[in-house]
């Protein structure tokens, strides 16, 4: 049988997406956005932990389960951002964590009982695991990024020898040792800021998958009012509460897709990429809380007022999903209504009390008119700047001297050959063209001649890797030219000194 070209088999294979400055603009795959419907079945059940029990052992069950799966999901997306092929093991391997997911949704409603612990740690714990392997698989195929895996394949099996561990333990204890487990996996990207800094992610791609994912937990919230609408008579105030019920999912979209900037989650900070992150991770929630708010009202219309629950569901989810919002825009540079916002938030927060001395209708309009304000106002007021594609590699101040782009040495790693050593990768020092070995080899002489020379700039000499390093900024840069072609501009510049 015919070998497959090496084009097609260097797509395939696994590599570091996000560093080859000529990679054209990507967009979600379809094995992406299948992974998504999965995952939202283990949304649809938390939501209904959250619908069957509106006290406030309900609404803490529902925040202690949602925040860990969001992290899963921002898990498993950053991972296909960097490291997605279309090899038959990553794909088996996404599968497997698929079906994980979907056992893990079942587990949800029985989870934080002596019946249902078990089951629930098994299935958090394979979806973990199944990370943990993907991380570990990219350690082993892609050196350049080894520091980077090591740190999530680390984590996420620290966090599941805990889990596991935890069932052995009275039932108190044992959710403290959750709560541990869970805050060390927020906390696995901060175990080595430098590589979590220095490894790239795509401008485009991650707040694509966030504003996909989104859309799809609105469609949840529709679904929501929907079953709210269909399980009441029809009569005018319930048709009106359904179509403002409708009127607020689509007031959010408007709020989340015209005004929300992602210039927060392009800059080489990690704090403001977390925010933006974790920022996301409120709306998201809070769109679930208030589709669950919006059933309610609709099945308590023909009340006098709106019960308890359903006015903190439909308070608190406006109040945060409106202070994310805000919160999103102010690291991003571009919230300049932050008084009036704020004024929102609260006025969402006084209807929690109020609306009992209101008709159900007026109480939900009240809500509508709250995002009506914010969009309008936002349109009328807000920051109208366009906005600006920032590049995801940007070349740093020592570009002029990558003048040379043919190595020296066509062997291999100068200093290996004389030595009789081995490598894993070869670099080429842009300045003068010195070939050394990476830093997966054990002598590192690409680092070791930037230490004796201080030439700043180094790239890869692997087939089809086109990036470039900058040891003084410690970070990716564009690469303009192809290795073994000598840069024109150089040559024009010699040419010019010789006549």
């Amino acid at each position: 049988m015919a070998e497959p070209p090496a084009s097609s088999r260097r797509k395939s294979r696994t590599r570091l997406l996000t560093i080859d400055g000529s990679s054209p603009e990507r967009h979600a795959s379809w094995l992406e956005l299948f992974f998504d419907l999965v995952f939202v079945l283990a949304v649809s059940r938390v939501a209904m932990i959250l619908a069957q029990n509106k006290d406030v052992y309900g609404f803490l069950k529902y925040t202690a389960l949602f925040i860990p799966l969001w992290w899963l999901w921002i898990g498993y997306t950053f991972f296909a951002d960097r490291f997605e092929s279309e090899e038959l093991t990553y794909r088996i391997l996404m599968f497997t964590g698929m079906l994980a997911v979907a056992a893990l949704s079942l587990t949800l409603d029985g989870s934080f009982s002596v019946a249902g612990d078990p089951a629930f740690v098994i299935c958090y714990s394979l979806v973990s695991l199944i990370l943990a392997a993907l991380y570990a698989r990219s350690a082993f195929y892609v050196p350049l990024a080894r520091a980077y895996t090591l740190q999530f394949t680390l984590g996420l099996s620290a966090t599941v020898v805990l889990l596991v561990s935890s069932l052995a333990i009275a039932s108190r204890v044992r959710y403290a040792v959750w709560a541990a487990a869970f805050i060390l996996q927020l906390a696995t990207p901060f175990f080595n800021r430098r590589e979590t800094r220095a490894i790239p992610f795509d401008f485009t791609h991650i707040p694509e998958r966030l504003g996909l994912f989104t859309i799809i937990v609105l469609g949840e919230a529709v679904i929501a009012t929907a079953n709210g609408a269909g399980n009441v008579a029809w009569n005018i105030s319930t048709i009106t509460a359904a179509t403002l019920g409708f009127a607020i999912a689509a007031c959010i979209w408007w709020m989340n897709f015209e005004f929300v900037e992602d210039s927060g989650i392009k800059t080489r900070s990690l704090v403001p990429r977390f925010i933006y992150l974790y920022g996301h991770c409120l709306i998201v929630g809070s769109i679930v809380v208030l589709g669950i708010g919006i059933e309610y009202a609709i099945k308590e219309i023909s009340e006098s007022h709106l019960h308890a629950p359903t006015l903190w569901l439909l308070g608190g989810g406006t109040a945060v999903c409106l202070g994310a919002i805000t919160m999103v825009r102010m690291v991003s540079g571009v919230c300049k209504l932050l008084i009036v916002r704020g004024a929102t938030i609260a006025v969402s927060l006084i209807f929690v009390f109020a609306g009992q001395f209101f008709p159900p209708l007026v109480t939900l309009c009240s809500f509508f008119l709250i995002f009506v304000a914010g969009v309008w106002l936002e349109a009328r007021y807000g920051d109208e700047r366009p906005r600006e594609e920032i590049a995801q590699l940007v070349a740093c101040e020592h570009e002029e001297m990558a003048t040379i782009f043919q190595p020296r040495s066509v062997d291999g790693c100068e200093e290996c050959i004389k030595n009789n050593y081995k490598w894993v990768h070869l670099r080429l020092c842009l300045t003068c063209g010195h070939v050394g070995c990476c830093d997966s080899s054990v002598h590192k002489h690409a680092t070791k001649h930037f230490h004796k020379e201080q030439h700043p700039l180094m790239a890869s000499l692997e087939e089809g890797e086109h990036w470039s390093w900058c040891y003084v900024d410690e970070r990716f840069v564009p690469l303009a030219h192809r290795i073994g072609k000598v840069r024109i501009e150089h040559l024009e510049l010699q040419e010019s000194k010789g006549a």
